[in-house]
């Protein structure tokens, strides 16, 4: 008994060493501290040593040896490698894509209370991939993730009653869940509830608060946030005009929406200085999302 407990207690102190020098980004230390205990079978050091392999941390990436551990670990319950075999199924990465063992997989870690396979899963319901389409169980899926803060899981709920899938359509209750799930910390629930401010649509029309709510998003990276914040520099709207600010905003989201920029760009350049679009683009380079 004493042999067992001091060998458990050497094989946390080991994870927790390896979690250390992962944070630390010491990924040698962190594969000599799980190695061991994951050749012993310890679930825990198999499901990081996925991780290091996943990501190419300390050892070659390898999406085989990687999906390996992972699968190790999720044979002995460990959730989050459950959730993560499921998403290799999912994709089809390493394995055959296949929809329904991404289901038992994302099931069998929901069931472990892990809030992202839960809301896989509840995706997965809600599309009928992998398993019946129940718009019910979906719902409760993602309102079980969303009890335990999870954004994404209150994203999916505003958007399940802003559209009225399988419920009345209730705007003002999808701007309360787009609300929580921008306050729990989702950049696109940010933009979504701005979004709504911005039209009146569920809430009070509020041209100041959807500016807040953009700009949160923007400096997160949300392309469609910066060229909603792009515009509204660009005429006044709830932000005092100012075409230069409008100009770095919507050079940011050109590089992912070029098509919906194009336009806005070239009539702000007329507008401007040259001097001005090169502080502008300028500062754009700079730019590195919150």
């Amino acid at each position: 008994m004493a042999v067992a407990l001091l060998s458990a207690f050497s094989a946390a102190a080991d994870i927790a060493a390896g979690k250390a020098a992962f944070k630390a980004e010491n990924y040698d230390k962190a594969l000599s501290a799980f190695r061991p205990d994951a050749q012993a079978g310890k679930a825990e050091a198999q499901y990081w040593m996925g991780r290091l392999y996943e990501g190419g941390y300390g050892v070659e990436e390898d999406a085989r040896a990687a999906f390996e551990w992972f699968e190790k670990a999720a044979d002995q319950g460990h959730a989050d490698a459950q959730r993560i075999v499921g998403a290799f199924y999912a994709s089809g990465k390493v394995v055959g894509q296949s929809p329904s063992m991404a289901a038992k997989w994302y099931a069998r870690a929901a069931e472990a209370g892990n809030v992202k396979a839960m809301r896989n899963l509840g995706s997965m319901h809600l599309d009928g991939r992998g398993v019946k389409r129940d718009i019910k169980k979906a719902i409760s899926l993602f309102e079980k993730a969303a009890a335990k803060g999870y954004g994404k899981a209150m994203r999916n709920l505003g958007y399940i009653y802003y559209f009225g899938e399988g419920v009345p359509r209730d705007t003002k209750k999808a701007a309360e869940y787009f609300a929580a799930a921008a306050k729990a910390g989702s950049s696109r629930a940010k933009y979504d509830i701005g979004r709504l401010y911005y039209r009146g649509d569920g809430v009070e029309r509020d041209l100041k608060r959807a500016a807040t709510h953009f700009m949160e998003a923007s400096r997160e990276g949300e392309a469609m946030a910066q060229i909603f914040l792009g515009r509204m520099y660009m005429r006044g709207e709830g932000v005092k005009r100012d075409r230069q600010e409008a100009y770095f905003w919507l050079t940011l989201a050109a590089a992912e929406e070029p098509d919906k920029t194009k336009f806005l760009l070239e009539s702000l350049e007329s507008a401007l200085s040259g001097d001005q679009v090169a502080a502008a683009t300028e500062r754009a380079k700079k730019f590195r999302p919150e």
